[in-house]
């Protein structure tokens, strides 16, 4: 009887090792290509300065993120890939949900990057003008597309948008109240200065 379990268990396994060692292959394939792509992309970032053009004072280094991310992938990619080639079902129904999630999940957080980059260099560039209010300006443009690109990326994660709307809306009301107070009471003097003289002007 153990003889024949043990039989049944060699054979099983001797029909079952080309799939062991086939994902096997995928996944060191994977780590090789994942791991060559994410330093031609961190070379490729260095060389070209990206941090330093679009992000001033960095929360990230771009020059981390992407080429971590874009190993993940790869390495994410290959996993799938050699669980498939294994064929076990009770493998492949949870990484079926979660391959299934996860290029939304990695798309909003690239829309969120590039949109802090973006926002972080317009500021640059505003406050380099030199212009009136150019600081001021350069917060505003900075927060408005970083808000964008968070209400393009959150959807896409299944996370409902209108509650951020409504917040927004209540800041922004609230700001311009605030600005509508501090610019009344600083020009209350000059308006009553103003009204001074346009009196004098009616008695001549």
């Amino acid at each position: 009887m153990v003889i024949e379990v043990l039989t049944g268990f060699m054979s099983s396994f001797i029909n079952f090792l080309p799939n062991i060692i086939g994902a096997t292959i995928l996944l060191i394939i994977g780590w090789a290509v994942g791991s060559l792509l994410g330093k031609a992309v961190r070379k490729a970032f260095t060389r070209y300065k990206i941090d330093q053009r679009f992000i001033r004072k960095p929360i990230f280094k771009l020059s981390d993120i992407f080429p971590t991310l874009i190993s993940w992938v790869v390495y994410l990619f290959f996993i799938w890939s050699a669980i498939e080639f294994l064929a076990i079902e009770t493998l492949m129904v949870p990484f079926r949900t979660i391959f299934g999630f996860l290029p939304m999940l990695i798309g909003a957080v690239i829309i969120i990057i590039i949109g802090y980059a973006l926002a972080e260099y317009v500021r640059q560039q505003v406050e380099k003008s030199k212009l009136t209010f150019s600081g001021l300006v350069g917060k505003f443009l900075f927060f408005l597309i970083l808000y964008v690109s968070i209400t393009l990326a959150l959807p896409l994660i299944g996370i409902d948008v209108s509650l951020l709307n409504n917040l927004l809306l209540i800041v922004v009301g609230s700001a311009g109240v605030g600005m509508a107070i501090a610019i009344g009471l600083g020009l209350k003097d000059l308006v009553a200065e103003w009204a001074k003289k346009y009196q004098k002007k009616l008695k001549k």
